[in-house]
């Protein structure tokens, strides 16, 4: 899932003056203290009693969203806030428990053949639409052929490709749906036949673009389906209110399935979903007592973790999470691959650690840690003198005649300063200068998809709990692969790993693939992964942050006590 979704800014292009030594990290460091100093005087000219009448109402629940959801259709959603929103309304076959394996969601129970090639799902009986409507078999047909239609413009279709001919239903090849391995004998019994073997096709069950749909909804609104008043739910809760650029309201939906089930539901009047587009606004707010959550993808600026991590509310969770730098293969300079090569080696991710100081864990390899297939030693490691090499035998030695070059990027403090250090150093062992070039993330977004830059900087949160969803982002047929990088040996090695049931042959299968996108062809530059930081209050009960960073606000309960800290 493209990473950050978080806060869009103004469309300013911002100019960094840097010696031809680059940016010091004094300088740096100096310019972190100013705004640390700044930003540490929450509720400044706020008296007690003005603070204590921002307290939260017993029952009512309010995080940052960060930015305006740019999609929660579920078959054109791409990135982490969508998710978000999307999360709570809608429920899939399958969903994940806290150890993130899958569990029972709209289907209670299934089957698997002996050759792990035929799933039988079973819907259960009390699963209902949230206008009172049983949850049946045509609603997950009805949605998934939607996704597999070309016209539709899903960039998560692939999930679907491991059944049985959708992705030569997608490409069109195949012109019936009926063909497609996917048959309903009845209203609560769902078949799916696999191509091949897939270890992991109970997680891919659970993701969004395989969430059901009615088809009288959109038969009815068309696009306008996503709503406030049209959006029909299946999960725990409502789309109640939408006030665009603003805020989102969420009610508890009285058909949810676990709605009777005692602590396996929502015990709140509503969830605010605001959309606070400045992360120290978001963290005043909290230390003010107007927001119960704030976290650091969207709410929590890095050089803020240092000054509230011993606070009694502070928590840290392990995300798979892999933030990099991607290089558009086909436009120049960086078609010629010792150039991306060159701009790996000039990279040294040690120095994000030292000057963000909120908990990088520096990468060089692609897939996260705690993954099977994560290997620290695959990657491109930092060596100035080989990347001056590089470049000089590309063509610019010592930097000269390279073109002008832009980092596209979305402009939030921490983004901007990993994108400046970065700038710094390639300034600095390579004599580049890098243009600085931010946008808001849904131009970013269009941008990416459209006509991708020359270099730009994205991160990743894992869709399901599998390498393959790391690897699977740069296959050729990925709408997530911004790269346009397409390798045959590449797309078959991901291929056959992911059928493997052997876990040794996977990882040696993973590592193959890592040395050919990372250091062979060096489409990509990971920079590190990151624990998830975040404040929330002690009175909010049964809210779960998970390895895939998204919140689980089923069995959400907020008190009427308000800590003090």
């Amino acid at each position: 899932m493209n990473f950050p979704p978080n806060l869009p800014s103004p469309k300013i292009v911002y100019k960094t003056e840097i010696s031809k030594k680059g940016l010091t990290r004094s300088a740096i460091f100096m310019a972190i203290i100013a705004v640390m100093a700044l930003s540490g005087l929450p509720g400044c000219g706020q008296s007690q009693t003005e603070r204590d009448e921002k307290a939260p109402r017993p029952g009512v629940f309010r995080m940052n969203l960060g930015t305006e959801p740019p999609e929660i259709d579920p078959a054109k959603t791409e990135d982490l806030v969508s998710e978000e929103v999307i999360e709570p309304l809608l429920k899939g076959l399958t969903a994940f428990d806290d150890q993130m394996r899958p569990a029972p969601a709209i289907s209670d129970s299934w089957t698997i053949s002996a050759d792990h090639c035929r799933y039988v799902f079973h819907i259960r009986s009390n699963a209902r639409w949230s206008d009172g409507k049983s949850v049946t078999t045509a609603d997950f047909l009805f949605a998934w052929k939607r996704v597999l239609t070309p016209g539709t413009g899903a960039p998560s279709a692939f999930f679907l490709y491991p059944i049985k001919n959708a992705k030569a239903y997608y490409d069109g090849t195949l012109k019936s749906f009926d063909q497609v391995g996917i048959h309903a004998p009845d209203s609560k019994t769902l078949i799916v036949d696999l191509e091949q073997p897939v270890p992991f096709f109970l997680s891919l069950a659970a993701m969004t673009a395989m969430m059901p749909l009615r088809e009288d909804m959109i038969e009815k609104y068309g696009d306008r389906f996503t709503e406030a008043g049209h959006y029909l739910s299946n999960g725990a809760y409502i789309l109640k209110q939408w006030a665009h650029e603003e805020k989102i309201i969420l009610t508890p939906n009285p058909y949810f399935y676990d709605a009777k089930t005692p602590g396996k539901h929502p015990q709140v009047a509503q969830v605010e979903l605001l959309m606070i587009n400045d992360a120290n606004t978001s963290v005043v707010m909290y230390e003010n007592r107007e927001l119960d959550f704030v976290e650091t993808t969207t709410s929590i600026p890095a050089f803020d973790v240092r000054r509230l991590k011993h606070r009694k509310d502070a928590h840290t969770s392990s995300v798979y999470r892999v933030n990099y730098f991607g290089f558009n293969i086909n436009k120049a300079p960086f078609n010629n691959s010792k150039v991306r090569q060159a701009f790996a080696y000039a990279l040294d991710r040690s120095a994000y650690p030292k000057l963000l100081q909120s908990g990088q864990l520096p990468m060089t390899s692609w897939i996260a840690r705690g993954l099977l297939g994560y290997n620290e030693s695959i990657g491109i490691p930092y060596n100035p003198e080989k990347a001056k090499r590089l470049l000089a035998e590309a063509g610019y030695p010592d930097g000269k005649g390279f073109p002008k070059t832009s980092l596209s990027y979305q402009t939030i403090y921490d983004i901007r300063k990993e994108a400046e250090i970065a700038q710094a150093l390639w300034k600095k062992n390579l004599n580049i200068d890098i243009h600085l070039d931010n946008m808001e993330w849904k131009m970013l977004l269009s941008r990416l998809a459209q006509d991708p830059p020359a270099l730009f900087r994205l991160g990743w949160f894992a869709d399901y709990p599998d390498a393959d969803s790391f690897m699977g982002v740069f296959v050729g047929n990925s709408g997530n692969n911004h790269t346009l990088w397409k390798n045959k040996t590449y797309d078959d090695l991901v291929h056959r790993a992911s059928i493997s049931t052997d876990d040794k042959e996977r990882e040696a299968l993973y590592d193959q693939a890592q040395r050919l996108l990372l250091e062979k062809d060096a489409v990509a530059i990971p920079i590190y992964s990151a624990q998830k930081f975040y404040l929330l209050r002690p009175y909010v009960k049964g809210l779960s942050l998970n390895a895939l960073n998204l919140l689980n606000f089923d069995t959400l309960q907020v008190g009427d006590r308000v800590g003090n800290f």
